[in-house]
């Protein structure tokens, strides 16, 4: 022949595609016949007009639809592109989806006030609020699929592409994709979609390797970016992959018989170290990796956990010696098994910078920062279950390695978010460009997620300039920066300077506002090690300190406080006190003990006290309950260990009991134009006085007349920790309220809700002249004070 079958088929292929979404007899009639001898042989065959080829032409073509994915689509499409979302699975989501469950997994645990938020906590807040099912790992449902899916289609810029494949990679020149083929299952067609920006989020960088994009591959050695976690020598062996399981009580006994080819644990000892105390949603731990590869070898390591998953349920069922858990296991059954893993590790696509071990163990600001990570440095043991035997690294919230292994909310540059050679390829999710040891941080769903937004909004503003991510990141980084505030993403150090927010030249006021408050508690916490107290300051001079202490000595005991100023609310590093203080307290004494301090301070600042190691005495520490009204002073966290090292924070609510001398005042009105809409150097929140009852109002005063048609708030939805609970709304959300201008003379409604459980509202309304704006907070879901984070008013051009 003249030419081989393969360059044949080709043609065929793109001569049927330039035709448009002919019908297979148009095609036919038009495209030249194969006998059937030309299509024998190792290349294969595909009949001329049996596949539609369609041609379709975006803004942005996302692929990969987890929920990094999802958000960089949804993103990009709200920022005005033309967005194509492409996914091979007829569910959005990916680890997290009901094909997997994994959930986000809550970074609050390493650092307090940190819970992500953006597209993400939209799609949280709607899910708990529907959901009756409790979230945690192993039982995420379809409730959570809806809402991704929801999210996505009500997007008028983003089409989706589910049970769509990209296959292969259509390349302009070697440093620009052109178009990805994408067959779809079901439906007998292949798309070409063009775009002049494509995003990786396929998780295993499928785009940029098929695109020819640099990339990392396992573990880097310590001498290639000097971290102290790399190993010294090159190894081999990635994490592993883990499927889960659903348990359900029948309320009968259910026997379980293990498939022959199940894996078996006889014993106790065959599951070293694995708590299987609590077995309803199954085990991150049922995870399979080296020497298999986490991409060729998927299907194998599918196999192996299932034999894995099934040999663990047979012991929990049949072989466990711990009576309570066999006991409970007799009515329980297996409702469902995975059968798609839940992957952690494979490429990462090399950008202009790479984010190392102390970019996210002593970070510092980038200039083009976009989001943050502060999940811990999580290097799980190459081969999984299979080593059960070898002493696995200890998870990072352990006291163990907490002091190597811990993070401080770091920031990610866009230039560690986009290939470094193929110049018009963006990444989020795992596939960022990243060492390994940054990647064993960087890798957990919710820091994809909010990478997946800050993308979005990055390939939306290459279309608004016509040009490529490194121009982003040189020369319109801090738009990028201003518009991801805007959208409720949060970034360390950047803070608002939106020109065009009129509430940044206001006066706040308001009904009330609140005091700061330590609640009280009857459990109390034993310095075994040194504990110590975050907490805000309103004043210029701190006199007194009284801390809630209980003794268990049959002495006296001289208990020594130390106090230091620090930066932010992360800030959990070691750096010298600026005072102290001594007291004494009585044997077997449970109450108050005044600690005098006469330190001088700055009032807006953020200050840490602490006791050092003395196991005889405890501290009171209050620990709300989920679902219970909030009442942890906004800015406040808790450690438990020695000074000299780095604290380890207690979050998710945990505060322990004390009071100042004088009383601190740092809830005021003024802070919704502070400039950001979380804790991070300040408290950054508006409370209203607890002995007001609601409503409470807050009005903000322009220096002049200003024309406005849109008001944005950021109520509170905690965060210092992501709630699990069925049917869930943050009882500290403002649920009713109304928005007020005052128009010649009098006071006219704007805008109103009565339903809300959202943490960030955008109204928008006839445009109005004012000077003065209130808002009329009537009712929370729950919580006695109201809470604002943030208001904002524009004047839009419609």
């Amino acid at each position: 022949m003249g030419m081989d079958r393969r360059n044949f088929v080709q043609r065929v292929l793109l001569a049927l595609g330039a035709a448009g979404t002919g019908t297979p007899s148009q095609a036919q009639a038009t495209t030249p016949r194969l006998d059937v001898a030309d299509a024998e042989g190792s290349q294969g065959y595909i009949r001329p007009g049996t596949i539609e080829v369609i041609r379709r032409s975006f803004d942005v073509v996302v692929v990969g639809g987890g929920i990094s994915g999802t958000c960089a689509a949804i993103s990009a499409a709200r920022n005005g592109a033309r967005a194509a979302l492409v996914h091979e699975r007829s569910a959005l989501g990916g680890n997290s989806s009901s094909e997997v469950r994994l959930y986000p997994e809550d970074t609050c645990g390493f650092s307090p006030w940190i819970k992500e938020s953006g597209i993400l906590e939209e799609m949280e807040e709607e899910e708990r609020a529907r959901n009756w099912e409790s979230r945690i790992e192993g039982m995420m449902n379809s409730e959570w699929d809806l809402v991704l899916y929801e999210w996505a289609k009500r997007e008028k810029n983003l089409t989706l592409f589910l049970n769509t494949t990209m296959r292969e990679v259509v390349m302009r020149d070697s440093a620009h994709i052109e178009a990805i083929r994408a067959p779809q299952l079901g439906t007998e067609r292949e798309f070409i979609l063009s775009a002049p920006m494509f995003i990786d989020s396929t998780g295993d960088g499928v785009l940029g390797y098929r695109s020819g994009a640099d990339f990392h591959w396992g573990k880097e050695i310590r001498a290639k970016y000097n971290e102290t976690l790399a190993p010294t020598e090159p190894t081999h062996g990635l994490m592993g992959n883990t499927l889960f399981f659903r348990a359900r009580d029948t309320g009968s006994p259910i026997p379980f018989k293990r498939p022959e080819w199940a894996a078996e644990f006889k014993t106790e000892d065959d599951l070293t170290d694995r708590d299987h105390g609590h077995f309803e949603c199954g085990y991150w731990w049922i995870e399979v990796g080296a020497p298999l590869h986490p991409i060729h070898d998927n299907e194998e390591i599918r196999d192996e956990a299932l034999r894995q998953l099934l040999g663990v349920w047979d012991h929990i069922k049949n072989r466990c010696t711990h009576d309570d858990v066999r006991e409970k296991a007799k009515n329980y059954a297996l409702e469902f098994v995975g059968f798609w893993p839940y992957k952690r590790e494979s490429r990462r696509i090399l950008g202009d910078y790479v984010l190392t071990e102390k970019d996210v163990r002593n970070p510092s600001i980038h200039p083009d920062d976009i989001a943050y990570g502060s999940w811990g440095i999580d290097i799980h043991v190459p081969g999984g279950i299979l080593k059960q035997h070898i002493p696995p690294y200890p998870p990072p919230r352990t006291d163990e390695n907490f002091q190597y292994r811990s993070t401080i909310p770091y920031g990610i540059p866009l230039r560690s978010c986009y290939s470094r050679n193929v110049r018009n390829l963006f990444t989020a999710g795992r596939p960022i460009g990243t060492s390994y040891v940054a990647f064993a941080s960087s890798r957990v769903l919710p820091t994809g997620a909010i990478v997946g937004q800050a993308v979005g909004a990055a390939a939306a503003l290459c279309m608004k300039h016509a040009c490529e991510p490194q121009l982003v990141a040189q020369k319109h980084a801090k738009e990028l920066q201003q518009l991801l505030l805007r959208q409720d993403a949060s970034i360390p150090g950047v803070v608002n300077e939106d020109s065009a927010d009129l509430a940044r030249r206001g006066t706040v006021t308001a009904s009330s506002e609140a005091a700061l408050v330590f609640p009280e508690s009857d459990s109390f916490h034993s310095a075994h090690f040194a504990l110590g107290q975050v907490f805000p300051v309103s004043t210029d001079q701190l006199h007194a300190i009284d801390l809630l202490l209980q003794s268990n000595a049959t002495q006296d005991q001289r208990v020594i406080l130390k106090l230091r100023r620090i930066e932010h609310v992360w800030d959990l590093r070691p750096s010298p006190s600026i005072a102290s203080a001594s007291a004494t307290v009585l044997a077997n004494h449970k109450g108050y003990v005044r600690f005098t301090l006469n330190a001088r301070t700055k009032p807006g600042g953020l200050y840490f006290v602490w006791i050092e190691a003395q196991p005889e005495i405890s501290w009171a520490l209050h620990s709300d309950l989920p679902g219970e009204p909030s009442k942890t002073p906004v800015g406040s966290t808790a450690a438990d260990l020695p000074p000299g090292n780095r604290w380890r924070p207690l979050t998710g609510g945990h505060v322990f009991t004390m009071h100042t001398i004088p009383e601190q005042k740092p809830y005021g009105p003024q802070n919704i134009v502070s400039g950001t809409n979380r804790p991070d150097m300040w408290t950054n929140i508006y409370i209203s006085d607890a002995a007001e009852q609601l409503p409470v109002w807050l009005e903000l005063k322009f220096p002049s007349q200003v024309r406005l048609n849109t008001v944005q708030i950021t109520f509170d939805t905690d965060t210092n920790r992501r709630i699990q609970l069925p049917r869930f709304r943050y009882p500290e959300c403002v649920k009713r309220y109304e928005i007020d201008a005052k128009l010649a003379g009098d006071w006219k409604t704007l805008a109103q809700e009565d339903d809300n459980y959202y943490r960030r509202r955008v109204h928008h309304f006839e445009t109005v002249t004012t000077d003065r704006l209130r808002i009329r907070l009537l009712e929370t879901n729950g919580a006695p004070q109201a809470r604002v984070y943030e208001l904002r008013a524009y004047h839009e051009e419609t």
